[in-house]
């Protein structure tokens, strides 16, 4: 399960890597063809726009992977560090971050992001050839920092559990600071969580991005969920047309089942327990 899920993550990637490079069509360029099914000049087909499907699911899936990786960033140094920090530290630094982590956790992101897309989103303030650079930054952004709290908590968990070892123990006698043993000490031994939190947290991010851009929140008109959704309301499904929107969907499927099934693949590599050792 493990090489299969990480060969279907990379495929994806490298699709959006060098998809681009493998069409002649741009994701906006409208074809003097309609509704017409896979074939080798269109592997997707064009939808009943006139729109290339390959070319509108490449570009697209760099839209929404960028958004994805720059809030499972945030979200992943966000919540370890405040975990490790509020862990080892405790005292009155641990019941303010423990208090802001169930405020988080009390409200749904999504939410807050449509609140938060609405007015810095759809009102960007930046126009011109910068607006899908701002709105991508933005989105990210904002999904990171509000989906750090229940990596916070466990990462919290693990650094109570390690702070009281003898390896703590002996970097405290030998005069080591609080930073340094965080850093020589606690994360190399939270290295393999740190892996699965960011796993986890790309596919909640991509998860939430579908979510947002089906109620209209999106980072760029270009985004692969945003474009599905275009496809489902200029009637593809409706009309027969259904490359147009089961191909770029199966490779959005794809991409996230395998992150999810990649998290419990890791955690047997990781944990012998769960390999029944």
């Amino acid at each position: 399960m493990f090489w299969f899920c990480v060969s279907a993550i990379f495929a994806v990637i490298a699709l959006a890597i060098i998809g681009p490079f493998l069409t002649p069509y741009k994701p906006n360029q409208v074809l003097p063809v309609r509704s017409q099914p896979p074939s080798w000049e269109h592997p997707f087909g064009v939808d009943n726009m006139g729109y290339d499907v390959f070319s509108a699911t490449v570009y697209g899936l760099r839209v929404s992977l960028s958004v994805g990786l720059i809030a499972a960033l945030i979200a992943t140094i966000v919540g370890v560090g405040l975990g490790i920090i509020a862990g080892y530290v405790g005292g009155v630094t641990d019941s303010v971050l423990d208090g802001l982590t169930i405020l988080l956790l009390m409200i749904p992101p999504a939410f807050l992001l449509v609140i938060l897309g609405t007015f810095y989103i759809l009102g960007a303030p930046v126009t011109g050839p910068f607006k899908d650079l701002y709105t991508i930054v933005l989105l990210g952004v904002m999904t990171g920092l509000l989906s750090w709290h229940w990596t916070a908590r466990a990462t919290r968990s693990i650094a109570s559990a390690l702070k009281v070892s003898d390896f703590v123990a002996v970097s405290k006698l030998s005069g080591n600071s609080t930073l340094k043993i965080i850093f020589k000490d606690l994360l190399p031994n939270m290295a393999s969580y740190v892996l699965l939190v960011f796993v986890i947290q790309l596919a909640n991010a991509l998860g939430t991005i579908v979510t947002l851009e089906f109620l209209g929140i999106k980072a760029s008109d270009w985004s692969l969920f945003a474009r599905v959704q275009q496809w489902l309301q200029m009637g593809a499904l409706v009309s027969g047309v259904w490359w147009a929107w089961l191909l770029p969907g199966i490779v959005i499927v794809v991409l996230i089942t395998s992150l999810y099934l990649l998290v419990n693949s890791l955690e047997e590599v990781f944990n012998p327990r769960a390999r029944g050792e």
